[in-house]
């Protein structure tokens, strides 16, 4: 055999050969979707029954029905590689490895959460997110569900094709909801006396009073976890890749739905204020048009998103309780923190990695469509 022959018998490189497909990323979405969809009914279920006594629940079926569909799709994926010749090492999918980890977790976390709910009980509100086998559950729901913005991410720069940034836009979002689920006890979205005192009811009516410091800080960590588990997943899109104006809105929007959605829509008028507020925010990315190679324009829409998101929520409890508990310095300066959160976020996105070629567009090449930087 000549030197020449062995470069053609090896075969592709790893990389190449271990690379998922739209098609193979679409699957794990939907498998992705049904372990999240018995996440937030599971949490339904915490927040609005009482006197949950057992492990073996139908939304718990759900759950972990949607777990298994997951690990025996991942290990298919695995296994179809190995069939075509990779070793073990190399048939797992670029940007799955932290799936597969997320399966183990997803496992082991299963096991401690039954024996958990054996020794101690069903927890309930608040205590239900501190368990550390929810903890584990949530961890390794988040990196399965993780999978295809990984495998998109882990692509050559102008080599992400219309389908692989759809599928890991899809990915983002369900990760930001899976952070504001196991947080939701911060998520503003899920009620709004986060941001509200209260004093002694008069005539049936809820009294509202001014903050306290303890009521300010708690409602300063809402607001900033809230705008962390919405808008990491939009910066963390945005900084790769051209996001569309109407992705950034959804990506705020539904999680907040979901988390209403979960407490039974106890303030069911949320879901308007998060419409109005994702409406600003895509109007906003449509006038700026950020893009990775416009570091500027990426930061600018990275500060203003959350004060436009959060504006309606600060206007609609006003208006429903007739006033808000804060001064304006306070809500106002909220709103700033929310900001400089973000920018920050953004800053050390564009610090820490190469931007594509600027005025990177999408065009046809060979059939397929690609990224091209040209304008």
């Amino acid at each position: 055999m000549d030197a020449a022959a062995a470069p053609a018998l090896a075969g592709p490189p790893a990389s190449a050969r271990r690379s998922t497909t739209a098609a193979e990323d679409t699957v794990s979405l939907v498998a992705g979707l049904w372990l999240l969809t018995g996440t937030y009914v599971d949490g339904w279920a915490h927040n609005n029954l009482a006197h949950l006594e057992t492990f073996f629940t139908p939304w718990h079926a759900v759950l972990y029905s949607g777990f298994a569909a997951n690990a025996v799709w991942i290990g298919s994926l695995v296994w179809r590689r190995h069939r075509r010749g990779n070793r073990w090492a190399d048939a797992l999918p670029v940007g799955y490895g932290g799936a597969a980890l997320g399966v183990a977790l997803f496992l082991v976390s299963g096991v401690a959460d039954l024996v958990w709910h054996s020794v101690f009980g069903i927890e309930q509100d608040i205590k239900a997110l501190f368990s550390p086998s929810h903890l584990g559950l949530a961890t390794g729901g988040f990196l399965i569900l993780g999978a295809p913005f990984a495998a998109a991410a882990a692509a050559p720069p102008g080599r992400t094709t219309p389908a692989r940034l759809t599928t890991a836009l899809v990915s983002a979002g369900l990760c930001g909801m899976v952070a504001i689920f196991i947080l939701q006890e911060f998520a503003v979205f899920a009620r709004h006396g986060l941001i509200q005192t209260y004093g002694p009811s008069l005539g049936g009516i809820r009294a509202v009073v001014p903050g306290t410091s303890a009521s300010t800080i708690v409602a300063l960590g809402s607001f900033l976890v809230s705008t962390a588990a919405l808008f990491v997943p939009i910066l963390l899109a945005a900084s790769r890749w051209r996001v569309p104006a109407g992705v950034p809105a959804l990506l705020a929007f539904v999680p907040s739905v979901a988390l209403q959605a979960m407490v039974g829509f106890r303030d069911v008028w949320l879901v308007l204020a998060a419409a109005a507020g994702a409406a600003l925010v895509g109007l906003a990315w449509l006038a700026l048009r950020p893009r990775p190679d416009r570091a500027v324009r990426l930061r600018a829409a990275a500060a203003i998103a959350p004060p436009l998101f959060w504006g309606p929520y600060f206007a609609g409890v006003a208006w429903t309780d007739g006033r808000l508990s804060f001064s304006p310095e306070i809500w106002t300066g909220i709103l700033v923190w929310t900001a400089l959160e973000t920018l920050a976020i953004a800053v050390l996105l564009s610090a820490t990695r190469k931007p594509p070629a600027r005025g990177a567009l999408w065009r046809r090449d060979g059939g397929r469509s690609r990224m091209s930087a040209r304008d």
